[in-house]
């Protein structure tokens, strides 16, 4: 059966409405005006058939009401604003029947106090609720202080109606409280289940997580131990072979693919260093520590690392950063990642000078590593400027290095920003970007 004509007075209400109570809300309001449309009008022509002439007056100004009311509902009026006006109407009726009508005190009249109560309740919150509540109760205590006789029985309806009509105020009002109960307890019951069914899913959701939070618990243990193992087996191994191939280089200065052996187990071993001493960082720290360092001196650190690699390729180190520069960041990733700047500008750079500078402006510090090499590649500029971490499908990391990847990585841990530049003349810089 189609009932869609009973919410067609609510229509643009229930149209941007999502909310499961709200939607009970705005039902009642619906039903409560087509059941008060169906008993006034049977009340009026009943009250017409009786030659009640005060009691169609007053039923028939209340049909004028009602539909009026169906009117502003649907051309839109908000509904707790129409909730409002549907309470104060009852309120009208229990002062017009106290007041303004002889023995006006019967069952009919007590019933609007608990509809007004419940209704306010459910339809606007415990604060109107409460407040109508003592509103509706309150002309009855004034009828009391008018000394008005009240007698030992309380009529059921208006004096000198019949008992149908009597039944038909008092069948209106009980299907009223039947409304009310049955859509806001039924969206009250489908909010529970609602619930209920997120529950055991979360409840579903968290144990597959607990599951998974120990597997990586798991899998961490054995990464740690795996880090450890590479750093004994690998780092010692490739230690021992730099050295080696080190003083053969030394020893024999007229042999290329000797000096180029020295050279590759160099890099390696510096690369593989950087990347044990980053991942160990990792898995050991949960937050990055920051202290007061003299740049100058990391700068000569560094330098000193590359010194003989530097020779070999005829290039120049030159440290301009002035004496005294204090810098708070942490040691270790700072030492990263000039580390991997400066090898990368003596990898590229033959017979050249590779330069560490800085810049000191109001509001940041800016490190720089300069080189005169053959330039960096537009495409890697644009990597390096922007916010992406991992380049790329157009760019191939082993065209440019992994270290690359690790100082973009490794620069946003020490909340620092890069910025590559291509020089004028020849070669490229890359400015490491404190902000103060």
């Amino acid at each position: 059966m189609n009932l869609s004509f009973i919410d067609w007075p609510v229509q643009k209400q229930l149209a941007g409405e999502t909310n499961a109570l709200n939607i009970a809300r705005i039902k009642v309001l619906s039903l409560s005006l087509h059941l008060r449309l169906i008993t006034t009008t049977i009340l009026l022509v009943f009250y017409i058939l009786e030659n009640h002439a005060v009691q169609t007056k007053r039923i028939g100004l209340l049909m004028v009401v009602v539909i009026l009311y169906y009117v502003v509902l649907r051309l839109g009026l908000k509904w707790k604003k129409a909730i409002h006006m549907a309470i104060l109407i009852f309120l009208v009726i229990i002062w017009s029947n106290l007041f303004f009508y002889k023995e006006g005190f019967h069952v009919v009249t007590l019933q609007y106090v608990v509809i007004i109560s419940i209704y306010a309740f459910y339809g606007l919150g415990n604060k109107w609720g409460l407040f109508y509540s003592l509103v509706a109760i309150l002309p009855f205590f004034i009828y009391m202080y008018l000394e008005h006789q009240l007698g030992a029985a309380i009529p059921w309806g208006p004096m000198g109606v019949s008992k149908m009509t009597v039944a038909i105020l008092l069948l209106h009002n009980f299907f009223f409280l039947f409304l009310i109960n049955y859509y806001f307890f039924n969206s009250f019951y489908s909010t529970i289940s609602a619930l209920d069914a997120r529950t055991t899913e979360l409840t579903s959701s968290l144990s597959y997580l607990e599951e998974s939070q120990r597997k990586l618990e798991s899998e961490f243990s054995h990464q740690k131990l795996l880090l450890a193992s590479i750093s004994h087996d690998i780092k010692s191994p490739l230690r021992f072979l730099m050295a080696t191939t080190g003083r053969l280089a030394k020893s024999n200065p007229d042999l290329p693919t000797i000096r180029a052996i020295s050279q590759s187990s160099y890099r390696l071993y510096h690369f593989m260093k950087n990347l044990l001493e980053y991942t160990q960082f990792r898995y050991r720290n949960t937050r990055v520590t920051f202290n007061y360092l003299d740049v100058h001196e990391l700068v000569d650190q560094k330098f000193a690392i590359f010194m003989a690699e530097a020779e070999s390729s005829g290039n120049e180190f030159i440290n301009t950063v002035s004496q005294g520069v204090i810098l708070k960041s942490n040691l270790q990733l700072l030492s990263i990642v000039l580390h991997n700047l400066i090898d990368n500008a003596n990898k590229v750079t033959s017979r050249g000078t590779i330069e560490v500078t800085h810049i000191d402006y109001r509001d940041s510090l800016h490190l720089i590593v300069k080189d005169t090499g053959p330039g960096m590649e537009p495409a890697i500029i644009r990597w390096i400027n922007s916010d992406e971490k991992v380049p790329g499908a157009g760019l191939d990391p082993d065209s440019f290095g992994m270290g690359l990847v690790i100082v973009k990585e490794v620069s946003a841990l020490i909340n620092a920003r890069l910025l590559a530049e291509s020089e004028k003349t020849q070669g490229a810089s890359i400015h490491i970007i404190f902000q103060k």
